[in-house]
């Protein structure tokens, strides 16, 4: 069983040694029922914001943005401004369209399994804001 998810000021989010970037961006998540629910031009407008922020996100952090990383896992934390639970995969949308932004990005080529080789969803944290948090982490400490 893995520890509880360490709070974002401590960068041991994953057994893997190697490189890790952390990318949040705060707005009111999109969830798997929300999204089912939703009108089809809602959906995809919401879907494209958050793929243009976290595809900004990476632009502007220090994540590689030519393609260079590498085969990585990702972790996604929801964040949440209440204790209402929700299930652990209900952020999937969000997910989804964030990891699109960072292939829009340059961050790999495309979100095939060479490239990502394996997505974690964790539970809520409680946050200030809604949000969601991404860690991106390879398996080697090459440099970038």
């Amino acid at each position: 069983m893995d520890p509880p998810l360490p709070d974002e000021g401590n960068a041991d989010w994953s057994a893997a040694i190697g490189r890790r970037w952390t990318l949040t961006h705060f707005d009111d998540v999109l969830t798997v029922n929300k999204e089912r629910s939703s009108h089809w031009s809602t959906r995809s407008s919401v879907v494209k914001a958050w793929r243009e922020a976290f595809a900004w996100l990476a632009l502007t952090s220090p994540i590689p943005t030519n393609g260079s990383i590498g085969a990585c896992h990702i972790d996604a934390v929801p964040l949440a401004t209440t204790r209402r639970r929700q299930d652990v995969g209900a952020c999937l949308p969000v997910v989804k369209a964030a990891i699109d932004g960072l292939v829009d990005a340059g961050v790999w080529p495309d979100d095939d399994p060479d490239h990502v080789l394996s997505i974690r969803f964790w539970p809520q944290q409680l946050a200030a804001d809604s949000g969601l948090r991404l860690v991106v982490s390879t398996n080697e400490s090459g440099n970038s």
